[in-house]
């Protein structure tokens, strides 16, 4: 399986950290402008944690990294609490290096979080509400997506082989928690209603690939949860 081993950072970093760049991955992915502009203003560590919510960062059935949202008078304010812990290792191990064991499922929050701060600002810029089960479902789609897109320009192949595609399912959707709390149990049925669709969405055409991805964020949630893998063919 592959490692990520120190060497030249990809030149893409020499102009944008890891977080923009993964950003600028999300939207031209799904076709959703730039709504939110530099991500460093959004980012908060421990210190910027605990100074806006006064407990120690990191403690609790609700430690790691996270999306912290509030609205306030109708504007909808949003941060994204990225715990010191995890900038560390992804700059110690960073995945424009390479993806590997020490660093994938690391590099798939940081992909999920910046995914729910990206479609969290679309769906607010359209008026659309969002559920907690169709935030994470999205960015279970976009982890994946992204460990293809990553895995394929380390490895120099349009088509990543299907053993790292095996390895890449296995950290991103078969090692979950099997603790019994609501959250728990919510990230499991994402996990599982993503990789549902992902199954179906890596049969198609790249051409047919491109088209589906911009639908599937533009499409109700609940469509999508009704699409069979026929109708999903049919529809691009």
């Amino acid at each position: 399986m592959p490692r990520a081993a120190p060497g030249p950072v990809d030149r893409v970093d020499a102009v944008q950290p890891l977080a923009e760049v993964l950003k600028s991955l999300i939207e031209r992915t799904y076709g959703i402008p730039p709504l939110i502009g530099d991500l460093a203003p959004f980012i908060v560590g421990d210190e910027g944690f605990r100074s806006l919510y006064g407990g120690v960062a990191g403690e609790g059935e609700r430690s790691g990294a996270r999306i912290l949202v509030r609205e306030s008078s109708g504007c909808l304010r949003a941060a994204f609490y990225c715990p010191d812990s995890l900038v560390r290792h992804l700059e110690r191990f960073n995945p424009l290096r390479g993806l590997g064991d020490v660093n994938v499922r690391e590099f798939g929050v940081l992909v999920e979080e910046i995914d729910h701060l990206v479609t969290l600002a679309s769906r607010a810029s359209e008026g659309r509400a969002v559920t907690l089960l169709e935030l994470e479902h999205h960015a279970n789609v976009t982890k994946y997506l992204a460990v293809m897109h990553f895995l394929g320009r380390q490895t120099g192949r349009r088509r990543v082989a299907e053993p790292l595609r095996q390895w890449a399912r296995h950290h991103l959707f078969e090692r979950l928690s099997g603790a019994d709390s609501a959250t728990e149990r919510r990230y499991r049925e994402a996990a599982r209603l993503a990789w549902q669709y992902l199954r179906t969405f890596e049969t198609l055409a790249p051409r047919e690939r491109h088209i589906e991805i911009r639908a599937f964020h533009r499409r109700p949630f609940p469509d999508t949860l009704q699409l069979a893998p026929k109708e999903l063919n049919g529809r691009v």
